[in-house]
């Protein structure tokens, strides 16, 4: 997945955001969190568990998902969005 995949939509930046706040969810809090609907959840976060940015732990009928944090590019995201918040609360301030 090339940055353009995986940066290219709202949705799946949104879920990126907070799977990096929250660590782990269930797709029907996260959907919520993100503010999108449960089935654009779902096909972000099964593009994001085939490279491997995101793991999914199944309970029952409850599937929960976290981000990989021994992945490099999990570490670069996380650093991305800190300094874009950063950058927005200098802007706000």
């Amino acid at each position: 997945m090339n940055v353009e995949e995986l940066l290219g939509s709202k949705a799946k930046v949104r879920i990126l955001r907070v799977l990096l706040e929250k660590e782990e969810l269930n797709i029907t809090a996260i959907a919520r969190e993100a503010d999108i609907n449960h089935k654009t959840a779902l096909r972000h976060l099964e593009d994001l568990k085939r490279v491997n940015i995101v793991s999914e732990r199944v309970f029952g009928r409850v599937r929960v998902f976290r981000l990989n944090l021994n992945d490099p590019r999990v570490e670069a995201l996380k650093a991305l969005f800190k300094s874009l918040g950063e950058s927005r609360e200098r802007e706000n301030g």
